[in-house]
This record gives C-alpha cells, sequence and structure tokens, in this order.
C-alpha cells in the first residue's frame, strides 16, 4: 500500500541522513569574549600555509591584545594540555590556555581558529571553563525532537518530529478508513461488495497497528537519543564558589580569638 511505501521512505531517508557526519563549525569561531572574575575568554584566528604555524599566529594575536601593543612577534608553544607560554623581547607575563580550536582548510592555506582563556593577573587561577558537547537532562526529552534541536542537531530533530507526524497521521487516517468500511459492510447486501470491505478493513486495521508500533519506536528512540547523545559543541562556566576557613582576633570585648568561615562567590 502507498502509505506503506511512504513510511518506509521516510525511516530510509532518516538513517542514511543520521551516518552523515561533517566536521562541526563551533559557534565561537565568529566571535565570543566574555569577561570573567579573574579571566576573559576571547577568540583569535589566522591564517597559514601550515597549520602549526597558523595556531602560533592566532595565539600570538591572544598574547599582543593582552600586551595592548601592535605588532610584536613572539615565538608561542602550546602544550598538549593547552597552556600556552611565549617568548620574545617584551618582558610581559602571560597566563593562557587554549580552550578549543578548529582548523580550515582553503585555498592551500590553514586557517585556525582559537579560544583562549587569559588570566587578568598571573597569580590568579583560571576560572573553571570548558567545551563539552554533552548536555545535562531536560523535560524536552519527552517532546518528540526538541532535545536534538536544543542541542543543535537540526537534522535528527526534524527527523523525529517528521517521523512521529507521520506515523501518527498514518493512525488517524488507517483507523478513520477502517471505520468507514466496516459501516459499509454492514450496510450492503452484496456478499462480494461486504467480502471487499471487510479486507479493505483488515487491511487498515494491519497499516494502523503498524503505525502504532512505529510511532512507539520512534518515541522510544527520541527518548534515549535526548538523553544520551551527545551534540553541538558549547562553552560551560562552572560556578567558582570556595568556602575557606580563617583564622582571625579581636582586641574588644578583653581579646580573643577563633575561626570563621568565608564564602566566595
Amino acid at each position: 500500500m502507498k502509505l506503506f511505501r511512504l513510511l518506509a521512505l521516510l525511516l530510509l531517508v532518516g538513517v542514511s541522513a543520521w551516518h552523515v557526519v561533517a566536521q562541526e563549525r563551533p559557534s565561537w569561531v565568529d566571535g565570543y569574549f566574555n569577561d570573567l572574575r579573574y579571566s576573559y575568554i576571547k577568540t583569535a584566528s589566522a591564517m597559514a600555509y601550515s597549520e602549526e604555524e597558523a595556531l602560533e599566529r592566532a595565539v600570538a594575536q591572544v598574547i599582543e591584545a593582552r600586551s595592548q601593543e601592535s605588532g610584536i612577534r613572539m615565538k608561542v608553544t602550546v602544550a598538549a594540555d593547552g597552556r600556552i607560554s611565549s617568548t620574545g623581547s617584551d618582558n610581559l607575563t602571560v597566563k593562557a590556555r587554549v580552550i578549543d580550536r578548529y582548523c580550515e582548510y582553503a585555498n592551500g592555506q590553514y586557517r585556525v581558529s582559537v579560544l583562549a582563556q587569559v588570566a587578568k593577573n598571573p597569580t590568579y587561577d583560571f576560572d573553571m571553563v570548558r567545551v563539552t558537547n554533552d548536555y545535562g537532562f531536560t523535560p524536552s526529552v519527552f517532546v518528540p525532537g526538541m532535545a536534538q534541536l536544543q542541542k543543535g542537531s537540526k537534522g535528527k530533530g526534524i527527523f523525529f518530529i517528521a517521523a512521529e507526524t507521520a506515523f501518527v497521521g498514518t493512525i488517524v487516517v488507517a483507523e478513520c478508513m477502517r471505520s468507514s468500511y466496516n459501516s459499509k459492510v454492514n450496510s450492503s447486501h452484496d456478499e462480494a461488495v461486504r467480502r471487499s470491505n471487510a479486507d479493505k478493513a483488515d487491511q487498515c486495521a494491519t497499516v494502523r497497528n503498524v503505525a502504532i508500533a512505529g510511532a512507539v519506536a520512534i518515541y522510544a528512540w527520541n527518548v534515549i537519543d535526548g538523553i544520551v547523545a551527545k551534540g553541538k559543541k558549547h562553552i560551560v562556566i562552572a560556578d567558582r564558589s570556595t568556602l575557606d576557613v580563617q583564622p582571625f582576633f579581636t582586641p574588644f570585648y578583653g581579646g580573643g580569638g577563633g575561626v570563621s568561615l568565608c564564602l566566595n562567590f
């Protein structure tokens, strides 16, 4: 039947699109800046004929911006953990690290973009910042496609919405047709017509049952994927609240001392 072919085509297109994987372009590449308590986060990009040189130039831009000077050529090294070290004629001390990076290749050159974190003072610890494609649980997983759209997976989100809509629509249409054929069975006295309508009603019931099973399967798949699947990379800034225990002394009321709890947030 045409309904079966439509559902099969929808599933085939969805499963095929599921396996199309491309390098994800983070949203921060187009520009990002955030001034935090102990550091700030910014983006920089540069082009070169090698990826390593483009990375060094991009990081050098971050350091030059920190020194508020231009035209300073510094030797920049990025460690495996993202820590940045630099050497040059300037005596500037910069504490910085690369949180994330993205590389593009076009016209024979590499364009490297970096998301860098720079401490406002070299003695400060970094604010807790990370780039991740993990997402926490949200009630939107119970609405087909919504969790996927929130994670930036538009293709999967549209697939779940379209598939669930198609199955539910098929259930409604098949049930209406089944009821119609059943009413024709009872209204006709021709045995051949009654048998034909009864067969068609049975076929519609089969389509309806298959669509119900498909809707349940797609919904369960949507919920599981919404909970466990990773999404588009996003920047997470963690709370840096600390609880310190400090001694104190007071000269009032005969003097005395003790310890105090200090919550920094």
